[in-house]
């Protein structure tokens, strides 16, 4: 029996320090709790592949965080052997590591190339150095521009670099200025993510007490508006709602969350979905090393089975948000419902409005315009 592809996912829960719009499970550890994480992870990598090496092959790999380059030397190195040892992992598999501009070394980034890693995604955020530093980033545009030639220097050419835009205090101007450099880097695969204020963050805080204001939603859509128009004249296309790149790279991971398709989650707090069933790992560290090591059993604290009304919407979310969109033929042969009849109303109501085109191969997509209310529409339809 042939093997069905999987991906995934590691995550690092490790910062040097806590941006103040992050709600990741992450916090600022010490050199032992790193090593003794490093070891749970292993030990849970195992624990995994006795469960699903004899299906899988590996097709990708992203190793996330937190700072997956704030770590100790060599942890990286030994995550990735353990994967190696225990799971098939293609040698096209697509591997990738996040990196803080600040946080990685010529010597680390050697150590990732040489462990495999074949793809860097490196956070800027932004080029104007008051907006990093109430953001809480602490690095500079140096440290980025250098961080991008030390991963050129040793060969890899596929580089993602993060924005965000809508920040207090940023202006539009800033935006340009940040799709610019990065367009003058020839970054080829742009991420440009739009603000969201979460529970529990140094951020929220801000907001609540008035010490920090947001941007009106009229300022936001102009700076998305900017950098899609500028990307799209420099040869980027817009494969999903934040991701941008040349042709020839497009992240194959991310895609793999939009289409549905299995990947499997290590590490606190970790998500995964494998076939049909979602679930996740505990996202405290000290319960995570109580499962590994005194249950011997895998650190999930939740799963869930879809039902076939969360399949069908869940398609329909997350093909919405690709360039590809929806395969209405697709998505009949696969719930037994043709979605066009199902929502004529609807869909003919977004489709004269202009937020939604159907071709007619049967795809339904987001125009630029509904992009900007894509949430909506997908409630909509939904």
């Amino acid at each position: 029996m042939a093997k069905k592809d999987i991906s995934l996912y590691i995550h690092i829960p490790f910062c040097n320090s806590k941006c103040n719009y992050c709600a990741f499970v992450s916090h600022v550890g010490t050199e032992s709790e790193k090593d003794s994480y490093v070891k749970d992870l292993i030990a849970e990598i195992k624990m995994r592949a006795q469960e699903y090496n004899q299906y899988f092959s590996v097709c990708s790999i992203y190793i996330g965080g937190g700072t997956p380059s704030c770590m100790n030397n060599y942890a990286i190195r030994d995550i990735l052997t353990c994967i190696y040892k225990n799971f098939n992992v293609k040698n096209s598999a697509e591997i990738t590591i996040e990196a803080n501009p600040n946080a990685v070394t010529r010597a680390k980034i050697r150590e990732y190339i040489l462990s495999g890693v074949n793809r860097f995604s490196v956070g800027l955020q932004c080029t104007n150095q008051k907006v990093l530093s109430s953001m809480g980033r602490t690095h500079t545009v140096e440290d980025f521009d250098n961080t991008i030639e030390n991963i050129r220097e040793q060969g890899i050419s596929n580089i993602s670099a993060d924005i965000m835009i809508g920040y207090p205090g940023q202006t539009l101007k800033h935006v340009q200025e940040s799709v610019d450099h990065l367009i003058e880097l020839k970054i080829p695969h742009i991420s440009c993510y739009m603000l969201q204020v979460e529970e529990g963050t140094k951020l929220k805080a801000l907001v609540d007490n008035n010490a920090a204001y947001l941007i009106t939603e009229d300022k936001v859509i102009a700076m998305y508006n900017y950098v899609l128009k500028e990307l799209k004249d420099n040869g980027y296309e817009r494969y999903e709602l934040s991701n941008f790149s040349k042709p020839g790279f497009a992240s194959y991971h991310n895609q793999v969350y939009w289409n549905r398709t299995d990947y499997l989650g290590f590490g606190v707090s970790a998500h995964s979905y494998v076939s049909g069933v979602r679930f996740s790992n505990t996202d405290s560290i000290s319960e995570y090393h109580r499962c590994i090591n005194e249950l011997k059993k895998p650190p999930v604290a939740s799963a869930q089975e879809l039902t076939k009304q969360e399949k069908k919407e869940e398609a329909i979310m997350l093909s919405l948000r690709t360039a590809k969109g929806l395969d209405t033929k697709a998505y009949e042969a696969e719930f037994g419902e043709n979605l066009i009849a199902a929502k004529k109303d609807k869909l003919a109501n977004l489709i004269k409005n202009g937020f939604l085109i159907l071709d007619k191969e049967g795809i339904l997509k987001a125009t630029d315009k509904g992009y900007l209310v894509l949430n909506r529409l997908i409630y909509e339809i939904i």
